[in-house]
């Protein structure tokens, strides 16, 4: 990948994530994120497991018919990678990209705890920063990264509508 496609990628990513700033995040809004992911998935007939986490607790977790165990695991992988990083895992995938290298060795990390694959966004909560994970696994991380956030979005909209 050429350095100003990753510049670019970059961004994207990021800027698809990053004014997503929650009031406040809980179980309640954790369980209607992740009920709209399930909804997503039904009507696309997407077939992925998703996780939606605060401070590293998940408070939601679901799998559709068609994925594996292994869904899990991916999911925990990016989680970790949110948290420790602070930016989403796709993110973190594109700068691997980029310098040709994988987070494990990079990081000192044990490669089989992180990845470095897109589909989980950090939950940004005002005056607090990020404190959570909306993440999706079964798509292409480009896919599972743009439905978290879209779901994050759409949610986050909503709520804006309801208070004007």
């Amino acid at each position: 990948m050429e350095k100003t496609e990753w510049e670019e990628k970059t961004r994207a990513a990021r800027a698809c994530w990053e004014d997503l700033v929650f009031e406040r995040f809980d179980s309640a809004v954790a369980w209607q994120l992740g009920c709209r992911l399930h909804q997503k998935a039904e009507e696309r007939g997407l077939c992925i497991a998703a996780s939606v986490t605060l401070n590293r607790r998940r408070l939601f977790y679901m799998a559709m018919d068609g994925t594996a165990p292994v869904n899990e695991r991916w999911i925990a992988r990016k989680e970790n990678t949110v948290y420790t990083f602070f930016e989403s895992s796709y993110e973190k995938s594109l700068y691997m990209q980029l310098k040709n290298d994988s987070i494990g060795p990079r990081y000192g990390l044990n490669g089989a705890d992180y990845a470095a694959a897109g589909g989980s966004v950090p939950v940004q909560v005002r005056g607090m920063g990020i404190a959570g994970t909306v993440t999706v696994s079964g798509l292409t991380e480009e896919e599972d990264h743009a439905l978290a956030a879209e779901v994050m979005r759409e949610y986050l909209e909503e709520q804006e509508r309801r208070r004007v």
